[in-house]
């Protein structure tokens, strides 16, 4: 069967053997084949660097092209995992060219798809290559878990980057001073999408672009600046819910298949964690102001209308005689907060509650006034409880000391048993009772010692707890002026309620840590 038009195919993926699999190499084989049997090569269709378990190529998909606008009677392979490794699509492929007259060649296997006699054979080679492919796949997946174990960043986070010779992960200083605004703006009232509207037509550069110019590659010249380096609102909140900008490396966030296509998110309880791991760029103050505003906005469903700033309290108000959230009205001269409920069933459901902004601020004022007051009395009462946890301190550390010596002696003894045994001073049965029991003296110990530790610990968390608050309500009462974010860090909710008379009482519910610490009378 001479004389017949065909065409070659090629692919290396990453995974293969350089040498043997090159692309010279096969092309090499294919041109001797044709050769040989007098073929007419029209052309060598190849793909470089590409998995065999997609047939989405560039490649492939130039070959059916070529393959519609010219009739052709073969096409030439090294080998049928060059064609491709996933069975079901090699199979399909296959099928789909013999149902139109053209033939695949495998010239290493000597194996001809017109061939019956061959069946057999394309089937299990089919399901070998398949099978090679998922071992590696597997073993790629292995050693990118070990990585992560060990703390290996492969590429670090936005406003990082890493040193190619030593590895060593730096904050790199124009990103990250575009993190550090992303979070104040937040932290000021603006949602995600107003952020990205600004950091947009400021001509911020994105993480997108950082990235290619880490990797040497540029945006194509010529193209306009639009376009390419457009901020979107996703990516301001995958900024702000990455605790990497607090030191922290995550790994292990989800799981992903190269092989079939899908990425499956993995609950926070499998995460590979290292924290302290990088510099900070968030102190963990700023970060947990955010987290803690992101939550409310998340669980009051509150967004920013015509991309303008959130009002400070969106998300805190709720009604105590609907249970309703409140809306934002903003007026000519002010702003004003209504009742939910009232704004979209009227009066049948609730009154008005119709409050001013100013009037909060004067409740969050006087508010503070009063746990200043209170915190005045009780850093006394915290000092003293400070003092006497470092007196207690002191006898834990003696206790446990004294319990860890005790221990020593007793396996000391254990010793001297096996001793006395070897010498055949005591029988096996009563060295055997003699270390049981002592075993049961060191457990008892032990389990001691380890509740030691547990309350060193809970003792050491609610010192750092209690100065903690106190610092944070010291410089927020020394400011003056309360800030957005600061009402956010301060209150979990804030509760409106109408009176018989028509007025209207407030009340707060402070947020951990000042809740824990700070006792209002």
């Amino acid at each position: 069967m001479s004389n017949i038009d065909v065409y070659g195919y090629v692919r290396l993926s990453r995974d293969d053997d350089k040498e043997q699999n090159s692309l010279n190499n096969q092309k090499k084989i294919i041109i001797d084949y044709a050769s040989r049997k007098s073929y007419n090569l029209i052309k060598i269709f190849e793909d470089d660097n590409v998995s065999g378990m997609t047939f989405d190529r560039e490649g492939i998909n130039d070959l059916k092209d070529a393959i519609e606008d010219r009739t052709v009677q073969a096409v030439l392979v090294k080998d049928l995992s060059r064609l491709g490794r996933h069975k079901a699509y090699s199979s399909l492929f296959m099928e789909q060219l013999k149902q139109i007259g053209i033939k695949v060649i495998s010239i290493t296997e000597n194996i001809d798809s017109f061939d019956e006699n061959d069946d057999l054979v394309i089937g299990v080679k089919q399901i070998l290559n398949e099978q090679y492919a998922k071992d590696i796949s597997r073993k790629i997946r292995s050693a990118f878990k070990q990585k992560q174990k060990e703390g290996l960043v492969i590429i670090p986070p936005f406003g990082y980057e890493k040193n190619k010779f030593t590895k060593e992960i730096t904050i790199k200083k124009e990103s990250a001073e575009i993190v550090r605004l992303i979070y104040k703006l937040y932290a000021d009232g603006y949602g995600t999408k107003k952020i990205a509207e600004h950091l947009t037509v400021s001509h911020y550069h994105t993480p997108s672009w950082y990235q290619k110019q880490s990797m040497g590659k540029t945006y194509h010249a010529g193209k306009k600046w639009i376009g390419q380096d457009i901020w979107s609102d996703r990516t301001v909140s995958r900024i702000l819910e990455n605790d990497a900008y607090i030191g922290t490396l995550r790994c292990g966030v989800s799981s992903r298949s190269v092989i079939y296509k899908y990425k499956k998110e993995l609950p926070k309880e499998e995460h590979v964690v290292h924290e302290n791991y990088y510099e900070p760029i968030i102190d963990k103050s700023l970060w947990s102001i955010v987290q803690s505003i992101r939550a409310n906005r998340s669980k009051n469903n509150v967004r920013a209308s015509n991309n303008t700033k959130i009002h400070r309290y969106a998300g805190l108000l709720s009604c105590s005689d609907c249970g309703a959230s409140f809306v934002a009205k903003k007026r000519k001269d002010y702003v004003e907060y209504v009742c939910n409920g009232y704004h979209r069933f009227g009066t049948s459901v609730c009154t008005s509650h119709r409050i001013r902004e100013e009037k909060l601020d004067k409740f969050v004022h006087a508010y503070l006034d009063r746990v200043k007051d209170v915190a005045e009395i009780n850093l006394q009462r915290i000092d003293q409880f400070i003092k006497e946890w470092n007196y207690r301190k002191r006898d834990y550390n003696k206790s446990i000391e004294n319990i860890q010596l005790q221990v020593i002696e007793l396996k000391d003894e254990i010793k001297a048993y096996a001793k006395q045994l070897a010498k055949e001073l005591i029988s096996e049965e009563l060295f055997q009772e003699l270390t049981q029991e002592t075993k049961e003296k060191i457990k008892l110990l032990e389990q001691q010692c380890n509740s030691l530790e547990e309350v060193k610990e809970i003792n050491r968390e609610a010192n750092q707890g209690i100065i903690y608050s106190i610092a944070m309500l010291k410089e927020i009462i020394a400011g003056g002026e309360i800030t957005n974010a600061q009402i956010q860090m301060l209150f979990n909710k804030m509760s409106i309620r109408e009176n018989e008379d028509g007025t209207l009482s407030i009340d707060g519910t402070l947020n951990a840590p000042f809740k824990q610490h700070i006792m209002l009378a």
